[in-house]
């Protein structure tokens, strides 16, 4: 037995020291910083990077290693979309930075052998913003700036599909494709994105191990350009692939009336550094959830806390869920999350 325990430790330990050494090397020993070309900033669709639900934003962002999922898996790994029973709906907000809002939502059903179906939304809104533009004035060499001209918006937009199975009674693969647009006033791009997931029970007590692919896509390129805008370049999807365990060392079961959860995850952007995710969740019998988690090698976010509360209203299963994200020196961000099941 306790041969069992220490290696279950050595498991979820191994890659929480390998991602306290990235945190270390980016940002403690100057020898190893990274060069002054890194990739941030070199993707576009910068809202699919964003939280989209509360309980993966107050376990940190964490999408892999999840059990207890229900229809916002879309968001996170669509392979747990199987966990879900009959039909399920819910609905995300968050006021975000600067007096921008992000909505997300989705619907899905489980058709039993057949598997899961779903659609799904995400809306990010800048809000009006005073427009101006500048011209050269030749005589005194410099740029004048025009008055108010009145107000312009931008924001983004996901439509999508998403669709799960169970390949055995430990294995289930799922995956979304999904129509995004982005807007600045009169200039917008479009295109098409693809998420696709894989979640494994490894059969040693409750350790699980999920890999997961994000935002997949061609490059694109704006249209709607003139000279007053400049040039336009091809815009790269902001791909994201994840690595994550998960592990009960409390509980765990459906009957559990205590349930303490641990995950660990490692993400690896093509327009950012390497990251970790790491998080920890109790549940009183299927009913409150207590949830807390910290993100490492970001450049303002950090701690990430909520709760979620279960309870049944004839028949149908509803879900509540709140998310506070730690924004350093910027505005902290909230989100809540309320879900149905039929």
């Amino acid at each position: 037995m306790r041969v069992k325990i220490n290696l279950t430790f050595i498991i979820l330990l191994v890659p929480f020291f390998i991602s306290m050494d990235l945190f270390a090397q980016y940002n403690e020993d100057p020898r190893l910083d990274p060069p002054s070309f890194n990739r941030v900033g070199k993707s576009g669709w910068q809202f699919l990077h964003l939280p989209t639900v509360a309980r993966n934003s107050a376990l940190g962002g964490i999408k892999c290693g999840l059990t207890n999922n229900d229809v916002n898996s879309v968001f996170a790994n669509p392979a747990n979309l199987v966990d879900i029973n009959g039909t399920q709906a819910a609905f995300s907000q968050m006021e975000y930075l600067v007096e921008t809002t992000y909505i997300t939502g989705a619907i899905a059903k489980n058709f039993n052998e057949w598997g899961v179906i779903g659609v799904h939304f995400a809306s990010f809104n800048a809000g009006d913003m005073i427009r101006t533009e500048n011209s050269w004035d030749p005589t005194n060499g410099i740029v004048d700036r025009s008055g108010n001209l009145g107000t312009f918006t931008a924001g983004d937009m996901r439509i999508g599909l998403s669709y799960a199975r169970s390949v055995t009674d430990r294995l289930s693969i799922g995956g979304n494709v999904a129509y995004i647009q982005e807007k600045l006033d009169d200039v917008e791009i479009n295109n098409f994105t693809f998420d696709f997931g894989v979640f494994f029970q490894t059969g040693f007590k409750s350790l699980r191990f999920a890999l997961l692919a994000r935002n997949l896509g061609p490059d694109k390129q704006f249209t709607g350009f003139s000279q007053l805008y400049g040039r336009p370049d091809m815009v790269k999807m902001p791909v994201d692939f994840f690595v994550g365990i998960g592990y009960d060392w409390i509980g765990g079961k459906e009957s559990a009336d205590h349930t303490l959860s641990s995950y660990l995850e490692l993400s690896h952007p093509n327009d950012a550094p390497e990251r970790a995710h790491y998080a920890m969740e109790y549940i009183f019998m299927d009913l409150l959830a207590l949830r807390g988690g910290y993100k490492f090698n970001y450049d303002e976010q950090s701690f990430t806390f909520g709760a979620g509360l279960k309870f049944e209203i004839e028949k149908i299963r509803m879900n509540f869920d709140y998310a506070y994200m730690d924004y350093g020196e910027l505005e902290n961000v909230n989100m809540f999350t309320v879900g149905f099941g039929f």
